[in-house]
């Protein structure tokens, strides 16, 4: 497809920066613009790299943190940067592609067309292979017409598409529901192989009604994520999103957790308390492991969703709920139908519309994929450049049975990393280890330092709920104080203990009161 054959803004952006890496053969490309005052730059697209949502602004004023390379770019049409012999958090190439390489940025100036507001500046930056000048200004004179044209179309396509939205409002409303939810899972359900488009797809097709949805799966498969995504989806969105497991509840509470209760309602009920299905009125509610659900209290859900009536226990007259039921389960609902566990009325009540959470054993690709972000994700969370794969780990991932599916492998992938601190490439035989280890632990020769991960509790389902960000930097930290304490605070002992660098361990400790071992969280 070429920039003229492109029929919206969008197409035409993704075409330029498709063209742009074909004819450059770089590995990324972060696009800037300036904006009204000129003092910052602003992302503008990128592919190969971070999301743009994702990228930092750029100081565009003379200052003392100011990257090297935009001051290059001042007085010169265009700057060829090495890459850098040191890994340095300040480097341009880390800020914009989470990874070293050699950094080609230019500073494209536009006519400007008077009556348009169209940008004179563009500043695009390459993570690219090392060139020769010739084909710098080659590849400068290109990127010069590419741009030159995207912004004389641009406001075409745009007139075009605003006079056909009238025609076109259902299409497009689909078209902007896909796109939210594909950039609403870009941190979620990740993945590019057909079973995961095809759950993405059903979550856009069923969000927006009031149809109960099963989602069904194996544990760590993502339910839950389903889940939250068509709440968000839906017009729901507004109101709450109540979650609950109920084979997590003790069996004598699962009713008034579930229903609520008035003061007095048995002993010990000394207030009236709303149960979650009052508390996801105006919103979503979701029942993980649904066929833990006694028979009994199935009769009393199904006459709520039917009658869209809730009497707590111990009231004298019915309340009003309006909700979203969304259910998820791992065993076969009908099986249990069939041993008398669970009611075939409530059954066909809940799975108006089901989604199949595929494991990750299915998902076609998705291993090495998923990896890789995970990965690029404890990075940006470390400040630090994401970590590689070789071909062993990548052998030792394809082979591995991963039961836990996405869950246990974001675990995986968060060991690993502690397991390689002073290495850039994650080898097979460290994916190995991490897959093997419930926890990475910590073992000193006299034993006073046993798991700092098994006595902190940083199993696989804690760490799927906290961010990244938190989980790493108190692992870190309780490593850090255990072997702090053990060798009191001798850095050489430490850094031999921990097989990292000293002047790794000081950037860690820098973070860190040594005296207290307390986090600090502004550094």
């Amino acid at each position: 497809m070429t920039l003229m054959t492109c029929r919206s803004e969008n197409e035409l952006r993704a075409v330029m920066l498709k063209t742009v890496l074909a004819s450059t053969k770089a590995q990324a490309i972060a696009v800037y613009l300036p904006d009204i005052t000129g003092r910052k730059l602003i992302p503008f697209a990128c592919d190969g790299g971070l999301p743009v949502a994702r990228l930092p602004q750029l100081d565009n004023e003379v200052s003392t943190e100011r990257f090297r390379e935009l001051d290059v770019l001042q007085t010169e049409p265009f700057y060829f940067g090495k890459t850098p012999n040191s890994a340095k958090a300040q480097d341009l190439s880390t800020a914009l592609f989470c990874r070293h390489g050699a950094l080609v940025a230019h500073r494209i100036l536009l006519e400007t067309t008077e009556g348009q507001n169209t940008h004179n500046q563009v500043y695009v930056f390459l993570l690219a292979s090392a060139g020769s000048v010739p084909r710098l200004q080659e590849e400068h004179h290109t990127l010069h017409v590419l741009w030159r044209s995207y912004f004389h179309l641009s406001p075409l396509l745009h007139s075009l598409e605003n006079l056909q939205k009238t025609e076109e409002t259902q299409v497009e409303k689909s078209k902007h529901q896909k796109g939210q939810v594909d950039s609403m899972l870009s941190d979620s359900l990740v993945g590019r192989s057909p079973q995961i488009i095809q759950v993405r797809e059903k979550i856009a097709q069923y969000a927006q009604n009031k149809y109960a949805v099963l989602v069904q799966g194996e544990t760590g498969a993502g339910k839950e994520v389903v889940a939250r995504s068509l709440h968000r989806l839906s017009q729901f969105s507004e109101g709450p999103f109540i979650a609950e497991n109920i084979a997590a509840l003790p069996e004598n509470l699962i009713e008034s957790e579930l229903f609520g209760y008035k003061k007095g309602a048995f002993t010990g009920a000394i207030e009236n308390r709303d149960g979650l299905v009052k508390r996801a009125s105006g919103g979503t509610l979701f029942l993980d492991e649904i066929g833990d659900l006694s028979v009994d209290l199935q009769v009393k859900l199904l006459r709520i969703l039917q009658e869209k009536k809730l009497r707590p226990l111990g009231g004298s007259k019915d309340e009003a709920v309006d909700f979203r039921l969304i259910c998820a389960t791992h065993v076969n609902l009908k099986q249990a139908i069939e041993d008398g566990k669970f009611r075939a009325d409530l059954f066909y009540r809940i799975t108006q519309l089901t989604i199949d959470v595929p494991p990750l054993r299915r998902r076609e690709g998705d291993r090495v994929y998923l990896a890789r972000y995970f990965l690029q994700e404890i990075a940006v969370s470390n400040g630090d450049t994401s970590k590689t794969l070789s071909e062993e780990a990548i052998a030792v991932l394809e082979a591995a049975e991963l039961r836990g599916n996405v869950r246990e492998l974001q675990n995986c992938m968060i060991k690993a990393v502690f397991l390689a601190l002073d290495t850039d490439e994650i080898s097979g035989s460290i994916l190995k280890q991490a897959m093997n280890e419930q926890v990475p632990a910590v073992v000193a020769s006299d034993n006073r330092i046993s798991s700092v991960a098994s006595e902190k509790g940083y199993d696989g389902l804690l760490l799927a709920e906290q961010g990244l960000r938190t989980v790493v930097s108190n692992f870190e930290l309780d490593l850090l104080r255990n072997v702090y304490s053990q060798f009191e605070g001798d850095r050489s002992k430490m850094a031999d203990f921990l097989k990292i660098p000293k002047r790794t361990l000081a950037n860690k400790l820098s973070k860190f009161n040594c005296q207290t071992m307390e986090f600090d969280h502004e550094n």
